[in-house]
């Protein structure tokens, strides 16, 4: 490989044709590659070549000469590189009058032109793709079928398949990108009432006629489809599950959730996000050690979690549903795209964890984004046929600041050339006075109300446009701000000299203290302390704020009449007669959704309850034991 710095070039798809533009930060239309016919372009992952596909074949390009250098007679409608260069994959849309005897899917010998490999592929999608499958060290080829995941030899396809991997039902298949690791994960969908799950497998180890055993796995359900996200390391996959029907009827779109494994079994969890509602967007960083979460409703939650699914920075809320990190994995641009306004914020990561904002900036009617490979640029574009009107792209400085507009009359793609991991340095932000932080003020750029023409002139009617757009997308009444995650939630900053806010635990434990002394400052009951006051103290030491979830500690105080206020429960628990009241009834509350699923799996069988909806009837005898220690009832 040529060890000059690769140029930085765009190739830029508009109908029918296909042209490169060079340079940055202001890329222009290059005289070498402009207007070629094509219908399918992609780059090689280490941008050294990339594909043209039209119906009359494929054309090979070199990136940096921008010279043919291969034609393959395959009319193919999606077109793939290995991951070093050596094969090309190809597919062309099934003849029906065939049937499975026409070999639609292909795998290319790039070096001799030669067809290595020819497959049946009855579907192919956008997620899915590419259908077979290499490591970065293309020791092996990967084709997941009807109940099985085929393995086979690259360098001897002749041979037939190496190993199978036998699981009814296989939906999906990831190989891990960690080069020299044998890993790969598979998703099998639910199906007669049993869950459907995620397992890590070492493809090393597949027996013929053995069952396979997995290395890590998590089983759950309400799962249609799931996409599989490795990290670089190649110790964790991310799962994020999709289902088209919400069971809590609160999205039309469906509901998403996003698990955890680590590759070694160790470790398996559902994600924590902090707010409810759709999965917008998730992705690792290239280096593997943390991923960040577009989640929630509108206002979404941003997230930085750890390799080990630790949150670790709440990077505040806003209208925002995709996450790009740059390719050097230290600056990452969180956007709001579609139906949304096109605010993007640029964050610099920190070693320990820590994001601090360098810029935002607008741009409207975006649809898709991406960081250039020196990671100093971030070009968006407005593509058809998502949108008609606006089509062009434009580059932003890692900063916020727009550098660069191109207009296009119809645009339908635009992507960076790549680069291999190490061609570019690590740098850090500029302190040249230049590249000063830009940022907008989304709030301001927000429209009023709505104001009938007879109603212009009243200042009342005015009043109540405003109130009618009190909802910002750009607000979150519930912790917009961002910040260090951890016990207890962000961390807020106090003005200098100010004492931090007492918690719950330490006024009770400072009125315990005054009760212990007697006038004089001794003890009044000979320093000995309630154990069962003791215990409590503790419990909510450990884990403050959570008082209203957790089981208490205290003894049980004597029964009171159904209904009645905590009195001596209340004295114990240190709480007031109001706190007590709310917490009996959220207690009670529970008690009978767990007393509704316990009708439900009499009816039904448990098999009809999901895992957490178990664990919920586990849970009953603490409930009906924290309810008895209040003094509520039961019934």
């Amino acid at each position: 490989m040529d060890t000059a710095t690769p140029s930085q070039k765009l190739l830029v798809r508009i109908p029918d044709v296909a042209s490169l533009y060079e340079g940055v930060p202001t890329p222009q239309p290059s005289t070498t590659f402009a207007n070629v016919p094509a219908a399918v372009v992609t780059w090689a992952p280490d941008g050294q070549l990339f594909a043209v596909a039209t119906a009359q074949g494929v054309s090979i390009y070199d990136g940096e000469t921008e010279k043919l250098v291969r034609k393959l007679a395959v009319p193919a409608t999606a077109v793939a590189f290995s991951p070093q260069n050596t094969f090309l994959q190809t597919f062309e849309r099934p003849n029906k009058d065939a049937g499975n005897a026409q070999k639609n899917l292909k795998l290319w010998d790039l070096a001799t032109g030669e067809v290595v490999v020819q497959l049946f592929q009855q579907t192919m999608s956008k997620e899915k793709w590419p259908c077979l499958q290499l490591p970065p060290d293309e020791s092996i080829v990967c084709h997941c079928v009807s109940n099985a995941v085929n393995i086979y030899d690259p360098r001897n396809f002749s041979a037939g398949v190496l190993r199978k991997l036998s699981l009814k039902g296989v939906g999906g298949v990831a190989v891990c990108p960690q080069p020299g690791s044998s890993l790969l994960a598979a998703y099998v969908p639910e199906a007669k009432g049993s869950p459907g799950f995620v397992g890590v497998f070492n493809y090393m180890t597949l027996t013929k006629g053995a069952d396979a055993q997995p290395l890590a796995r998590r089983s759950f359900f309400r799962a249609s489809s799931v996409r599989l996200l490795w990290n670089s390391l190649g110790t964790a996959v991310l799962a994020l599950t999709a289902s088209d029907t919400d069971a809590t009827n609160q999205s039309y779109y469906g509901e998403q959730k996003l698990h955890y494994l680590a590759a070694d079994g160790t470790n398996d969890c559902l994600v924590p996000l902090t707010k409810e509602g759709p999965i917008h967007d998730v992705q690792w960083s290239p280096k593997g050690d943390y991923f960040c979460v577009v989640a929630g409703f509108m206002p979404a939650k941003t997230t930085l979690f750890s390799e080990r699914c630790k949150p670790m920075y709440d990077l505040g809320s806003g209208p925002h549903s995709t996450v790009r990190w740059n390719p050097q994995g230290r600056f990452l641009a969180v956007a709001g795209f579609g139906n949304l306004p096109g605010d993007i914020v640029f964050f610099d990561k920190k070693a320990d964890g820590k994001c601090k904002q360098m810029g935002s900036n607008r741009s409207e009617n975006g649809v898709t984004c991406d960081w250039s490979p020196d990671g100093r640029y971030f070009m968006t574009a407005t593509v058809a046929p998502r949108l008609r009107v606006d089509n062009g792209f434009k580059v932003f400085r890692y900063n916020g600041a727009e550098v660069h507009h191109q207009p296009v009359d119809v645009l339908l793609e635009a992507c960076w050339r790549p680069a291999p991991q190490d061609a570019f340095p690590d740098r850090p932000q500029s302190p040249r006075a230049a590249d000063k932080p830009a940022a907008v003020d989304f709030a301001a750029t927000r429209s009023a109300g709505y104001v009938p023409p007879h109603l212009r002139n009243d200042p009342a009617a005015a009043a109540a446009a405003a109130q009618a757009v009190a909802f910002s997308l750009s607000q979150d009444k519930d912790g917009g701000a961002g910040g260090r995650l951890g016990v207890g939630g962000p961390k807020t900053r106090l003005p200098p000299g100010a004492a931090p806010p007492e918690t719950k635990a330490a006024s009770k434990n400072a009125r315990r203290r005054s009760r212990k002394k007697g006038p004089g400052g001794d003890s009044a009951a000979g320093g000995e302390e309630d154990p069962a006051e003791a215990q409590s103290s503790q419990a909510e030491a450990v884990t403050p704020g959570m008082e209203d979830m957790a089981v208490s500690a205290s003894s049980p105080a004597p029964p009171q009449p159904a209904g009645s206020v905590p009195s001596a429960a209340t004295a114990a628990a240190g709480e007031s007669p109001t706190d007590a009241a709310k917490r009996l009834r959220n207690l009670q509350k529970k008690l009978r959704q767990t007393q509704q699923l316990k009708e439900k799996a009499a009816a039904e069988g448990k098999k009809a309850l999901t895992p957490e909806q178990q664990q919920k009837l586990g849970g009953e005898h603490a409930l009906v034991e924290e309810i008895r220690s209040l003094g509520g009832s039961t019934e």
